[in-house]
């Protein structure tokens, strides 16, 4: 499959169709969605690998790592309403064999090869994304993550703390919509800090 052709299957998915303002809740574009799941496809980390895709909202890294042939994927996502656009979703792709856990993620278990992860950019409640991070550190053997950009510096050092390793990082920004009444704005662009992080320490043996 095309990159192209991904974006525009990821594009057709619904998004939030009653998104939290407590949980931060910003539906990934299709195309920075699709560059980061085929970076991931290209470098071995998709394709016969098991996928978490940790706070994974409607699912659009979800859906993509089954599209690409993961051999597993866990959704992980602690709103119920996310969870029924999730499933719709599912069932519109034929992604029906994702396992859906309706929780937080400190209480996901388990080992995977890969994680995806969209985390909270912490406005509403400080360090809101070092849950996701201890826990993509503690399961996953590689990490692609999106953080709050201005972020960076800190992000980083705990990643390298835990034992990652930062193989790729670089920058997104895109738009995002007036869906939350303290938004004042019609749209707001916002940079995004992306990393690729491989696991180099002992918490998976």
């Amino acid at each position: 499959m095309k990159k192209k052709k991904l974006e525009i299957m990821l594009q057709s998915l619904s998004g939030f169709t009653r998104p939290k303002a407590h949980l931060e809740q910003y539906t990934t574009p299709a195309n920075i969605a699709a560059d980061i799941l085929f970076l991931a496809y290209n470098l071995g980390d998709l394709e016969g690998k098991s996928v978490a895709d940790l706070g994974s909202g409607p699912g659009v890294f979800s859906i993509g790592a089954c599209i690409l042939g993961a051999s597993e994927v866990h959704a992980v996502e602690i709103d119920g309403d996310a969870i029924m656009d999730l499933r719709e979703n599912m069932r519109r792709t034929g992604c029906e064999s994702i396992r859906v856990f309706n929780g937080p993620v400190e209480r996901f278990s388990g080992k995977v090869d890969t994680v995806f992860q969209n985390v909270p950019f912490g406005a509403q409640r400080r360090h809101a994304d070092v849950p996701f991070m201890e826990k993509a550190m503690e399961i996953g053997r590689v990490i692609y993550a999106l953080h709050n950009a201005s972020t960076r510096e800190f992000v980083i050092g705990r990643y390298e703390e835990m034992g990652g390793r930062i193989t790729h990082a670089g920058e997104y920004e895109f738009q995002i919509p007036k869906i939350y009444e303290f938004h004042r704005k019609e749209r707001v662009w916002r940079k995004f800090l992306f990393l690729r992080v491989e696991n180099q320490g002992d918490k998976l043996k």
